[in-house]
C-alpha cells in the first residue's frame, strides 16, 4: 500500500483529470466557433498554448532526470507540478470568461 508521500501525487493527477477536459472543451469551442482568420485574441490563445505546453514539458523533463530517485512520490509530484499549475490556471482562466 502507497505511504502518505503518495497523497500530493493522486491529488495533483485528480486535479489534472478534472481540468484538462474543460480546458480542452474552451479551447475546442472557440477553434470550432471562432472563423477564419482566427481573430487576434484567439491567434493569442493558440500560441499561448503550445509555448506552455512546451514549457510544461521541459520542466517536468528537468525535474524527472533531477529528482533522485529514492523518493518515487515527490518524484511523480515534481514531474507532475509544471502541468498542474498550467492546466488549472487555465481551467480558471478560461472558465471566467
Amino acid at each position: 500500500m502507497p505511504g502518505p508521500g503518495w497523497v500530493k501525487p493522486w491529488l495533483l493527477v485528480a486535479e489534472i483529470a478534472w481540468s484538462a477536459p474543460v480546458v480542452i472543451a474552451h479551447r475546442t469551442f472557440r477553434m470550432a466557433s471562432g472563423g477564419w482568420p482566427p481573430s487576434a485574441r484567439d491567434r493569442r490563445e493558440y500560441t499561448r498554448m503550445v509555448q506552455e505546453k512546451v514549457e510544461a514539458l521541459f520542466q517536468a523533463a528537468t525535474a524527472a532526470v533531477t529528482t533522485p530517485p529514492k523518493d518515487t512520490a515527490k518524484a511523480v509530484g515534481n514531474v507532475l507540478g509544471p502541468v498542474h499549475r498550467r492546466v488549472v490556471a487555465n481551467r480558471r482562466r478560461l472558465s471566467r470568461g
